[in-house]
């Protein structure tokens, strides 16, 4: 007990500085779960945050102070503090330092990082979380993961993913915090134990940015659904959504290589998402850029250069029942290519942006020739944004506004399901 006497020393002396304690072999240290918190409650969900960086800077919010278990040998040490520390990653280790620079520890195979506040906040490069992190060294990079509460975390995903909705849509955030908390919870453990996390923290599964992406009425609707998931004969959904879907969503089996779900086929919104910005758009393409954009995405696939001569004519040769493109052959000197589905979205990108892929697959051509019938330019008349399976979050607002519910804006778009509370 000593120690925690030294602890209650040093902190008379200056709250500011770095709360030291090593503990191995003397007695217990106390545990997040020995304080009464928020935390106790279940589901946890565990977000990869980042994977490439080889430092990480972790600081206490306020006056608090948190907690730094370090784990190598099959021991724990733990460290306190009321300042930030360093973490840097070092030959397939982890390294502990205090903010003045200080090294603390080494060797370090894992870390776990918590707040000692009521309100269990932290802060990791300027941007605050709420639960706690862990921390691995992984390939001389830092695998950052954040494990907290599901309800937590859907506080900064659906303000994201919806993007700014005013009030009187709130049922439409509704819906997304069902979706998003159904997509979430179905995919628990996706990537298996070894991977040590359930979800990414980017558009591979959901976007996410802790308490920075949280906002009010996001909160309230995440609240006001507590618990709730989406259902097909009492099993959790693939709750699959994009932002507009230009009229019509589509049978997920028509627009990637999936089996079919009863739940996710092809809706008419009867215009539901016609606010967005995204309802109609145009990409306007000369020939030579059509050119550059096959040859380079068949080289990537094949691994070698393809060249691919000139290109004499795009045909769209078979469609989903939602209008998006099924089929399409790009007809050159040398051949011709077809793609199936989506794809053809990666193939030709955006006109201004060739790390963007097309808004959607949902277009008509326009094709230009000269007098002598070569082309000349390519316009992509395109609807919606996104790939067009399950929730047409725009069209959610847009039913929103009209007064329609959450449960029913969920019930149209994955048709057949039910809402589910599990806690």
């Amino acid at each position: 007990m000593k120690l925690l006497r030294l602890k209650s020393v040093l902190a008379k002396f200056s709250t500011a500085a770095l709360l030291i304690i090593v503990v191995w072999g003397c007695g217990r240290v106390p545990q997040l779960t020995d304080v009464e918190q928020p935390l106790s409650r279940l589901p946890f969900v565990k977000v990869l945050l980042d994977n490439s960086a080889r430092e990480h800077t972790v600081s206490p919010v306020g006056r608090d102070e948190i907690a730094i278990d370090c784990y190598k040998n099959g021991k724990r040490f733990s460290y306190y503090s009321r300042s930030p520390v360093v973490v840097r990653s070092e030959r397939q280790k982890l390294e502990l330092f205090a903010h003045e620079g200080n090294n603390l520890d080494r060797d370090i195979d894992r870390m776990v990082i918590s707040s000692r506040g009521k309100k269990r906040r932290l802060t990791c490069d300027d941007t605050q979380y709420r639960g706690l992190f862990e921390l691995y060294s992984s390939s001389g990079q830092i695998k950052l993961i954040n494990i907290v509460y599901t309800e937590d975390y859907l506080k900064g995903v659906a303000p994201l993913e919806i993007g700014p909705t005013p009030e009187n849509e709130i049922e439409a955030i509704k819906a997304q915090a069902v979706a998003a908390r159904t997509y979430a919870m179905s995919h628990f453990g996706q990537y298996g134990a070894e991977a040590g996390y359930d979800l990414k923290a980017d558009i591979t599964d959901q976007l996410y940015k802790g308490m920075e992406a949280e906002e009010k009425l996001a909160s309230r609707a995440v609240d006001a659904t507590r618990g709730e998931v989406a259902v097909y004969k009492g099993k959790m959904i693939n709750a699959y959504y994009h932002s507009t879907c230009g009229g019509a969503t589509d049978d997920i089996e028509d627009v990637w290589d999936k089996e079919p779900q009863p739940y996710l086929v092809m809706v008419e919104d009867e215009g539901a998402c016609r606010q967005s910005k995204y309802y109609t758009w145009q990409e306007r393409f000369t020939v030579d850029q059509v050119a550059l954009r096959l040859g380079q995405y068949l080289s990537q696939e094949h691994g070698e250069r393809v060249k691919i001569g000139k290109l004499t004519d795009i045909r769209i040769t078979n469609r989903t029942p939602g209008g998006r493109v099924a089929s399409i052959t790009f007809e050159t000197t040398s051949g011709h290519y077809v793609f199936n589905k989506e794809k053809v979205r990666w193939v030709m990108r955006r006109s201004d942006d060739t790390e963007t892929i097309l808004r959607s697959s949902k277009f008509t051509l326009d094709i230009k020739r000269n007098s002598r019938g070569d082309i000349t330019e390519v316009i992509f008349n395109g609807h919606g944004y996104g790939h067009g399976v399950g929730m047409c979050q725009m069209g959610a607002r847009g039913m929103a506004a009209k007064g329609v519910t959450y449960d029913s804006i969920l019930s149209r778009y994955y048709q057949g399901t039910e809402l589910k509370k599990l806690y």
